[in-house]
């Protein structure tokens, strides 16, 4: 199944939340797992599918996410699959941007 990872230069906190406030704006279902892990049933595109989240710290300021689809309730291409995963990636990425830049307006 495709995945996808990404280095970004936000706390672990921040993007863990993104991908809550996110989830959440979806209208997706979601558990957190032992280890951090975030699995997610939610429909991306039209299409429902099982998601697995996580967020590595590497420093305090620096964390990498990942995205892995686990299933596919549908029956889509490895193209429609990928393009699913990278769709839930900007989303989380465009949901971070917009709270920097709002936390940046309040100072």
């Amino acid at each position: 199944m495709p995945s996808l990872k990404k280095d970004l230069c936000y706390p672990r906190r921040m993007v863990v939340y993104a991908v809550f406030d996110v989830l959440d704006q979806m209208r997706g279902r979601y558990e957190q797992t032992m280890l951090g892990d975030i699995k997610a049933e939610v429909r991306v595109r039209g299409n429902a599918g099982l998601y697995a989240f996580a967020v590595t710290e590497l420093t305090e300021n620096t964390s990498i996410l990942h995205i892995t689809m686990l299933q596919s309730m549908a029956s889509l291409t490895e193209e429609e699959k990928e393009l699913a995963v990278r769709c839930l990636m900007d989303r989380i990425l465009q949901h971070i941007g917009e709270a920097q830049r709002s936390n940046e307006g309040k100072t």
